[in-house]
This record gives C-alpha cells, sequence and structure tokens, in this order.
C-alpha cells in the first residue's frame, strides 16, 4: 500500500479495501514503459517486441530485460520510469473518482499529510 494510502486508513477515511481496489485501477491505467519508450524515440517496435517476448519467459520487468539485451542505459529506464510515475493518476482522484473521498475531505487530507510529512522529514509525494 502506498504512504498516503495508509495515511488515509490510518485517519479513518477510507477503508483498506478502498485502497487497495484505488491502487488497482492505477495499475491499470498506468502507461506501459514499452510506449513510453516508443514515444520518446529509445526503442523500436521490434525491440519492445522482443523485450515482451522475453518477459513472457522471465519474470524480469521491462526495462531489467532492456538492459540485459542493451537495448536502453541505466538513465533511460530511469527517466522513463520518472515519466511512467509522473503520468499515473493519483490515488487521491481514483477514490474521489470512486466516490471514498468527497474533495473536501481529500484536500483536508492532502493537507494533514503533507503537513504530517513536514514533521517527519518524509519525501514521499502526496497521493502517489
Amino acid at each position: 500500500m502506498n504512504h498516503f494510502g495508509v495515511f488515509l486508513v490510518q485517519r479513518g477515511l477510507v477503508s483498506t479495501e478502498h485502497v487497495l481496489k484505488a491502487l488497482d485501477i492505477q495499475r491499470e491505467q498506468q502507461i506501459p514503459i514499452g510506449r513510453i519508450a516508443l514515444e520518446h524515440h529509445f526503442l523500436r517496435m521490434d525491440q519492445v517486441f522482443e523485450i515482451l517476448n522475453r518477459q513472457g519467459d522471465v519474470n524480469l520487468k521491462f526495462g531489467d530485460i532492456a538492459l540485459d539485451l542493451g537495448f536502453l542505459t541505466r538513465q533511460q529506464v530511469d527517466f522513463l520510469l520518472a515519466i511512467q510515475k509522473g503520468k499515473r493518476p493519483p490515488i487521491g482522484k481514483i477514490l474521489l473518482e470512486m466516490g471514498a473521498l468527497s474533495r473536501q475531505q481529500l484536500a483536508d487530507a492532502l493537507d494533514a499529510y503533507e503537513q504530517s510529512k513536514c514533521s517527519t522529514g518524509s519525501e514521499s509525494p502526496p497521493g502517489s
């Protein structure tokens, strides 16, 4: 479970089941790293297919296989993962769309979460 999700559950604003469902939705809506690599011209379509074919044979992440094959550098994989993370919908927005939180509850929770991070020095982004 993510940090903001744990915070919401601990505050009694949503159930663990709501957060888990929201995380499932977040994963479903995530843009594949291969698509992002194609958009940024880091990979060709044949390379993406080769990585995906190997992914079916081994239990490795797309980026790890691309590294092993020499198709991408660590810096490129990190860049693509950062883009992927930046494009995924925040868990707070998903919970709002699910009806698990009202706009006001979400706004108040984000404020409280930010304040709690400042007092503890945590670096996790809100709603991620």
